[in-house]
């Protein structure tokens, strides 16, 4: 007999799957070099959703690094943390705006809603978010 996928193996493929429709990349890397004073609420295996910036984008956004702590989101930099995080679902744990890619990484839980969260938030990081990702919301 064939082994199945289960209902969240099955729910993880199809996020993955409407992410890479929608122009994102989906990887399984883990985040390495996390700055010690900045330390992630759990120890969950997490996916990164990210959009790759063009030189010319790159130009035009501000690079840093954001962990969700138990305490809350917080900044490599020190600075103030994005608006556009109240989007985030509560299992996105790393945000990293960096030279190459704007990426969310996150346990992909939390349905619908989670997922949407991931885009919009996806949509108002990245300096020219393609049409594809706002039509996937």
């Amino acid at each position: 007999m064939a082994v199945l996928p289960s209902k969240r193996q099955r729910q993880i493929a199809d996020y993955r799957d409407r992410a890479r429709r929608a122009g994102l990349t989906v990887s399984l890397k883990s985040f390495d070099g996390l700055p010690p004073r900045l330390q992630r609420a759990t120890d969950d295996p997490l996916a990164a959703y990210g959009l790759r910036l063009s030189p010319r984008q790159r130009q035009s956004v501000a690079q840093d690094l954001y962990v969700r702590s138990r305490t809350g989101w917080e900044a490599k930099s020190g600075g103030g943390i994005p608006e556009v995080f109240k989007w985030l679902p509560e299992n996105a744990e790393i945000v990293s705006v960096g030279w190459d890619e704007v990426a969310i990484y996150w346990n992909e839980r939390g349905g619908e809603a989670a997922l949407n969260g991931v885009f919009r938030a996806l949509a108002n990081l990245h300096p020219e978010p393609p049409e594809t990702l706002a039509l996937s919301q």
